[in-house]
């Protein structure tokens, strides 16, 4: 793949939907200020907003460990998502082919750093989405 962002984000952005269509969720790609895709979860429209990083910085200030940055944030001024612009963030890690979804309560700043490990996980996809539904309002 090439180092287009707008590619990168585009195939976060269909791999989201495929593996949450795997799951049995309908989803759709929308173009809205704030979010990327729609998914029906019990007859309730969910708004996910997508991150995707294929790469990670070699060393961390914690330990070493090489960690994917992703730019949570939205606008022409970089602000963090809230409540207003979606419901939960999908990270998607281009490499490894997996999803780690938080609720957007949970993303504390403009990037949000997690650790390569995470996404070995083999359930990290299935998991980490479930958890978001259970604490949804």
């Amino acid at each position: 793949m090439g180092n287009n962002n707008k590619q990168l984000g585009r195939v976060g952005e269909l791999m989201v939907c495929f593996e949450l269509e795997k799951l049995g969720y309908n989803t759709s790609l929308v173009d809205a200020e704030g979010y990327d895709i729609v998914v029906n979860v019990l007859n309730k429209p969910l708004r996910l907003q997508v991150k995707s990083s294929s790469t990670t910085d070699k060393k961390s200030a914690k330990g070493g460990k090489p960690r994917y940055n992703f730019s949570t944030s939205v606008g022409r001024v970089k602000r963090k998502l809230t409540k207003e612009d979606t419901d939960i963030v999908a990270l998607a890690s281009i490499r490894q082919q997996r999803i780690l979804f938080k609720n957007v309560s949970e993303i504390t700043g403009p990037t949000t750093k997690i650790s390569e490990a995470h996404f070995y996980e083999p359930n990290i996809t299935k998991d980490s989405f479930e958890r978001c539904l259970s604490c949804l309002d």
